[in-house]
């Protein structure tokens, strides 16, 4: 009887470490997962923050390329204005410059041929 009351001991102390080991493995576990969410939430807030940022920037860009396009825009009709003005007023004064060497030609024909 003595040893059956010897091995329900040894047993009773096993299972009783045997159910601590296991509490402590499960808090373990539960630590873990908890962990695992955590983690996986601080991903996706992180992936969303930097989203939204990249949104952000890329508006930011899309506006400043809007911006630049029309003031390239204003600038090239600016200078194509000034050289339409420019081409006629070389063109004017060339058809001016002609028209005085026709006339002196003229001149010199008629005086030549009296």
């Amino acid at each position: 009887m003595e040893m059956f009351y010897f091995t329900l001991g040894v047993l009773t102390v096993l299972f009783i470490f045997g159910v601590i080991g296991i509490v402590k493995i499960w808090k373990r576990i539960s630590e873990i997962e908890f962990s695992e969410e955590s983690i996986e939430d601080f991903i996706e807030d992180t992936a969303n923050d930097l989203n939204t940022e990249l949104e952000k920037v890329y508006d930011h860009f899309d506006k400043e390329i809007d911006r630049i396009e029309n003031d390239l825009g204003h600038e090239s009709q600016e200078l194509g204005k000034l050289i339409d003005s420019r081409a006629d007023k070389i063109s004017h004064s060339m058809e001016q410059r002609l028209q005085k060497i026709e006339g002196t030609l003229g001149q010199f024909i008629v005086n030549n041929n009296k």
